[in-house]
C-alpha cells in the first residue's frame, strides 16, 4: 500500500481517504511546543508489556498469486532469533514515557480529522498506543531498553516456519481473530484466538504498526532480500524513480509512488478490511505522520547463542 501527498488518497481501509492540504500540514507537523528534556535516569521501570522469543530460522516472506507488486516474489528470509512485546504497547505504558519527558503525547485531533470521533475514544489505559509518529515510536523503545522490530522480523512473528497466511493460519479473520472493518481500536489481547505461531496477539488488525525499516519496492529483488535487508535511500529514491518512469500501476496500492524515503508499516488495523490482514501486506508512510491508526510494539535482539 502507498504514502500520501498533499491533495491525493491514503488507502488507509478498504475506501481511500481524500487528504486536503491542510489535513496534510497537521499529519505530518512534528511535535508542537518547546522540545521536552530526555529522562537521564540509567534506569527505567520496565513496561507492562512482556516479550515472547521469535525463533531463528528461515521462513518464506511476501506473497505468491495475491496482494500488491511489492510483496512478491515470495522468497526465503534468514533472522537470528529474536524477542518481541507480546502486544502492542498501550495506551498506560507509554504514558509513563510521556510524564518523564522522553515521549510526546498522542495527537488528539487525528481521530477527529479521520471521522473517528473524539481521540477519547482511543485512550483507555490498555487500548494500543496510537496517533504517534515513527519517531516517538522508536524513541519509547529506546528508553525501555528496545527497539522497534524490522519489517522482516515482523512478518516472520505473523508467519512462522509454515508460511501461514495470517499470524493464526489460513481461515479467514473474524472478530473472534482481530479487530478490523470498525471504528476504533479495542484493548489488546482481548481476541486470543487471533495469536500468532509464537504467541504474541493483535498482529494483525488493531492498529498498523511502525518497523524501523524504510520502505523499499524493490526490497525483495535486491541481493539482500534473503537477509530481510532494505536498499539504502538513493537506492530506494532510484527505485520509485524506475516505477514513475515505467509507469507501473498499482505496484504500491492505489496512492501514488513516494518520492522521500518513507518506513513501514505492518499488520493491518481497526478500519482495515479482511484481505488486507494478509501477513505479507505492506504499507508505507512518512515517519512524522502521527495517524490514529498507527502505533507499534518493540523488539530485542537476543545474543546468538541463545535458543
Amino acid at each position: 500500500m502507498s504514502g500520501v501527498s498533499i491533495g491525493v488518497r491514503i488507502q488507509w481501509a478498504a475506501r481511500p481517504v481524500l487528504v486536503s492540504a491542510a489535513l496534510f500540514a497537521l499529519l505530518s507537523a512534528r511535535s508542537g511546543g518547546a522540545q521536552s528534556r530526555p529522562d537521564t535516569r540509567e534506569s527505567v521501570e520496565p513496561p507492562n508489556a512482556t516479550m515472547l522469543r521469535v525463533a531463528g530460522g528461515t521462513f518464506q516472506m511476501g506473497a505468491r498469486g495475491e496482494g500488491e507488486g511489492d510483496e512478491r516474489p515470495m522468497h526465503a528470509v534468514t533472522l537470528e532469533a529474536f524477542d518481541l512485546d507480546e502486544t502492542e504497547v498501550t495506551n498506560e505504558d507509554y504514558a509513563r514515557c510521556v510524564r518523564a519527558r522522553v515521549c510526546t503525547a498522542p495527537d488528539p485531533r487525528s481521530a477527529t480529522l479521520n471521522h473517528y470521533g473524539n481521540d477519547q475514544r482511543f485512550r483507555r489505559p490498555r487500548q494500543p498506543v496510537s496517533s504517534i509518529d515513527q519517531g516517538q515510536a522508536r524513541r519509547y523503545c529506546h528508553w525501555v531498553g528496545r527497539r522497534l522490530p524490522t519489517e522482516a522480523e515482523f512478518e516472520r512473528a505473523a508467519r512462522g516456519d509454515d508460511g501461514r497466511r495470517f499470524p493464526w493460519g489460513n481461515d479467514r479473520p473474524t472478530r473472534e481473530h482481530a479487530v478490523f472493518s470498525q471504528g476504533v481500536t479495542e484493548d489488546v489481547a482481548t481476541h486470543p484466538l487471533g495469536r500468532g505461531p509464537y504467541g504474541h496477539h493483535d498482529l494483525t488488525g488493531n492498529v498498523w504498526e511502525w518497523s524501523s525499516d524504510r520502505y523499499d519496492p524493490f526490497a525483495y529483488r535486491r541481493p539482500t532480500a534473503s537477509s530481510g535487508r532494505p536498499g539504502s535511500c538513493p537506492e530506494i529514491l532510484q527505485a520509485q524513480d524506475q516505477l514513475r518512469r515505467d509507469r507501473v500501476q498499482r505496484f504500491t496500492g492505489s496512492n501514488p509512488i513516494p518520492t522521500t524515503c518513507e518506513f513501514v508499516l505492518r499488520g493491518g488495523a481497526f478500519n482495515y478490511d479482511a484481505h488486507g490482514l494478509r501477513s505479507s501486506n505492506r504499507v508505507h508512510h512518512p515517519g512524522n505522520f502521527r495517524l490514529v491508526m498507527s502505533g507499534f510494539r518493540c523488539a530485542r535482539s537476543v545474543p546468538s547463542a541463545s535458543p
